[in-house]
């Protein structure tokens, strides 16, 4: 056997029962499209995919979305911002992100301990370990966090007194 096309396991489309079940229940029973919002039947649910599987999406719980028909029908394979940008809404995360760009390293680590969240770092090939880089925190809070957590967890961070950098001429 070996390189048949034939020989591959079929990629799953759809969620199971169980999974369509706990994403009709996350949505509260309605369209999860912002612009829609429209209550639904859980036999009336379509699954939708933020990146179709067409162009390599999975059938997760967190790339799937609870679309009424018409939304599903009208997002087709386009990704969940572009649709979401069709619909004439803003995705939240890109001003997520914006947000959290201008943030220093350390307000992102604090903000990733509040919210339990563990950003690696990385190795190189001799085993050098270089702590978590800024656009590694931003990708990864992003995804998890809103404006509204951001700004909460700020508030609570302890200020931090600036030290003074002694020059080579304050010695003399």
């Amino acid at each position: 056997m070996g390189d048949s096309l034939f020989d591959d396991e079929p990629v799953k489309r759809t969620l199971g029962i169980r999974d369509k079940k706990l994403l009709y229940r996350n949505a509260n029973g309605k369209c999860q499209n912002p612009k829609c919002n429209k209550k639904i039947e859980f036999d009336e649910m379509q699954v939708g995919h933020k990146t179709a599987a067409s162009r390599g999406g999975r059938a997760t719980l967190k790339n799937c979305v609870c679309l009424c028909w018409r939304c599903n029908n009208n997002q087709g394979t386009d990704s969940w911002p572009t649709f979401l940008k069709k619909e004439g809404i803003q995705d939240s995360s890109v001003n997520t992100k914006r947000i959290l760009k201008t943030l220093s390293i350390p307000k992102l680590k604090f903000l990733a301990q509040k919210k339990y969240i563990k950003v690696k770092g990385s190795h190189d090939e001799y085993d050098d370990y270089s702590a978590p880089t800024k656009t590694q925190y931003i990708n990864k809070l992003a995804k998890v966090v809103s404006e509204k957590d951001i700004e909460s967890a700020l508030k609570e961070m302890p200020k931090v007194k600036k030290r003074k950098h002694r020059s080579s001429d304050d010695d003399w």
